[in-house]
């Protein structure tokens, strides 16, 4: 890490954080409603931990990043697991994530290393554009017959090749951004692997879980954590990990049209808040 960036990481964990019983209730009541949603659909929420993280409990940009990896672990990791129960991933969608994972980690230990180095408005617009097709996709699909224009028929060297590239670039955002990823993975599990978009939901939560904590644990060495962010991480946490259990365990209830609606309409959302934030 560069001079520069090492004195932004200080000034930021050097800031004094002013925690008030209001903050913290905030923590807890949007991690329970940021991880029921996290949980239903099959992803991380990361993007929209981040507008509370800075604007409503005001940490530091390198601590929110930190933070909502931290937030979005645990939440990962409880929404695989009640999925997993449900019996929603099967042997290709297993041997896809395992070989995205391999190359998510090396991705989000790199991208960890670029927070303070790269600009974010470029990636922001690329990334708002992918959003707006794919959720428009997504979203339409129980209304509107789309075709499907980039449809691949892969052997398995080029379908292990693709995941593997595709596992890295994720992985990038995720340790860049602070974001568990599903909200680009799902798609490309569905629209490039094939698979239903309950197995991509959890098949996404396994790749999270290594890439998430890769992210994390490299944020953590930098130093973008102290007590406070650790105390507001807790208490996100836990509402995180309370909602995720509720919107899992529901998931199977929710026909699959609906859960692409509400797919779409995060991704919509996610770009919303991208081009929107200062």
């Amino acid at each position: 890490m560069n001079s520069g960036a090492q004195r932004g990481g200080k000034r930021a964990i050097q800031r004094e954080i002013l925690l008030t019983t209001s903050k913290v209730s905030a923590a807890l009541v949007f991690g329970i409603l940021l991880g029921a949603a996290a949980g239903l659909i099959g992803v991380g929420g990361g993007e929209f931990r981040t507008p509370i993280l800075l604007y409503v409990i005001g940490l530091p940009v390198v601590m929110a990043i930190a933070v909502n990896l931290l937030v979005g672990l645990l939440t990962v990791i409880v929404s695989f697991l009640t999925r997993f129960q449900l019996g929603w991933l099967n042997g290709h969608s297993v041997n896809i994530a395992l070989i995205m994972s391999a190359t998510s980690i090396i991705g989000a230990y790199i991208g960890a290393l670029l927070t303070d180095r790269i600009p974010e408005k470029p990636l922001k617009r690329v990334l708002a554009a992918v959003l707006i097709i794919v959720g428009l996709k997504i979203g339409l699909e129980p209304f509107v017959e789309i075709p499907i224009a980039f449809a691949l028929k892969l052997g398995f060297v080029e379908e292990a090749l693709l995941a593997a590239l595709i596992g890295l670039a994720i992985g990038v955002v995720s340790g860049t951004l602070g974001v568990a990823g599903g909200e680009f993975r799902i798609p490309a599990l569905i629209y490039i692997f094939s698979l239903d978009i309950r197995a991509a939901g959890t098949a996404s939560l396994l790749v999270s879980i290594p890439t998430v904590a890769s992210g994390f644990l490299k944020h953590k060495n930098m130093g973008h954590m102290n007590r406070k962010a650790a105390i507001i991480a807790v208490m996100m946490g836990v509402g995180s990990v309370i909602g995720a259990f509720l919107g899992a365990s529901y998931a199977r209830v929710v026909d699959k049209e609906v859960l692409k609606v509400l797919l779409g309409a995060i991704l919509i959302l996610a770009t919303v808040r991208m081009v929107t934030e200062p």
